[in-house]
């Protein structure tokens, strides 16, 4: 007589931690092959929702991507056609290794908390469902989101920033220009002081301590909600107002740049310095010169410092060095302005004459170098 299922099924409600649940999995796999065995027709039901249990028990399900909704506080606003491609070569070549985290909604379907390329790709080559962990809806679903994206290297520092600021303005109030200024004056203060590494040890120390800690550094009411909701991320604020601010400065052509073709934040910032200021020229030639340089950058997949020194080239065309007056020129100049109407009365005719002559000629060299010049 066959086994009575249901008993196999209360194996699992002792599985709690996770060296339990592992090997109650191995004991489960066995059993159910042993009943497979067996070929017992009447077990084939049961069969089928204990793997179910199992696959369930083991942290994974397969949902259909139909079910599964974007994350409406999404901090990757970058995706491009290439990068989805890409991650669908690698799943077709080497299957789904990771799954994807969903948070489950009360109408049946699902949010993609972590997942998007991957969610992405398997579209693209077809897949119906893919492997999902399920978790709780969390309090917070924005900073969790975040919190989710920030380890990523592949989440661009333009998108992290953006994401950041957004997050810190919902839990501060402050606004881009205050949270820069108030990173900015904080900072310089603490480096002032030598505290730069006090501030890079709080990091890793709980609310209460990190409190403490800024407290110590002199960083208290507005200026500390600010570094806590950082702290909190796990970001160093020297590190965001250093290498992240600055994206949210950048030109609008280099921002399109990063989002299109993904150029890295390091280049671009080096390209941001071709600015009209720097060139002396309009912003329109400035903004040309920036896109045709961004496209040699990418083209020829130039790094970081050959990049500047790709700008320092096109700097030089643009900028001319600086002139030094000439010595002779300025001492006869100042001869010119002592020579009084006093001399000028006593001198001759004849010099009068070549004086003015002179004159006459020097001036017109003069007006043939200004033009060349275009003094």
């Amino acid at each position: 007589m066959a086994k009575v299922l249901p008993q196999i099924g209360e194996k699992f409600k002792g599985a709690v931690q996770k060296t339990e649940q592992e090997k109650k999995i191995v004991e489960l796999q066995a059993e159910i092959e042993q009943l497979r065995i067996k070929q017992s027709p009447e077990l084939e039901t049961e069969l089928r929702t204990l793997r179910e249990q199992l696959k369930t028990h083991s942290g994974e399900v397969e949902i259909d991507l139909e079910l599964i909704d974007p994350n409406p506080n999404q901090p990757r606003q970058t995706i491009t056609s290439e990068s989805i491609q890409a991650k669908a070569r690698l799943l077709q070549k080497h299957g789904q290794i990771t799954p994807v985290i969903l948070v489950a909604q009360e109408n049946g379907r699902y949010i993609l908390l972590d997942g998007q390329l991957r969610t992405e790709g398997a579209k693209l080559i077809g897949w119906k469902s893919i492997r999902a962990v399920i978790v709780p809806m969390p309090q917070d679903l924005t900073q969790a989101s975040l919190i989710t994206f920030l380890g990523f290297e592949d989440l661009n520092p333009l998108d992290k920033a953006e994401a950041i600021v957004q997050e810190i303005h919902k839990s501060t109030e402050l606004n881009l220009e205050e949270i820069s200024t108030a990173l900015a004056t904080v900072l310089k203060r603490i480096e002032r002081d030598g505290n730069s590494k006090d501030l890079t040890k709080l990091v890793v120390l709980n609310t209460d301590e990190q409190k403490l800690g800024l407290e110590s550094l002199g960083v208290i009411g507005e200026e500390q909600h600010l570094f806590l909701a950082l702290l909190e991320l796990g970001l160093n604020p020297a590190s965001v107002k250093s290498n992240l601010m600055p994206m949210l400065s950048l030109p609008d052509d280099l921002k399109n740049t990063i989002r299109q073709m993904g150029l890295k934040g390091a280049h671009a910032l080096a390209l941001s310095t071709l600015s009209a200021k720097a060139l002396d020229t309009s912003e329109e030639n400035a903004r040309k010169e920036r896109i045709n340089i961004t496209e040699k950058v990418l083209a020829e997949n130039l790094t970081v410092p050959e990049t500047r020194e790709l700008i320092k080239q096109t700097k030089a065309k643009y900028l001319t060095q600086t002139e030094s007056d000439s010595k002779e020129v300025k001492s006869i100049i100042q001869k010119i302005s002592h020579l009084s109407e006093t001399s000028l009365i006593h001198a001759s005719s004849k010099q009068l004459q070549e004086l003015k002559t002179l004159l006459q000629q020097k001036l017109l060299e003069i007006e043939n170098l200004s033009q060349q010049k275009n003094l």
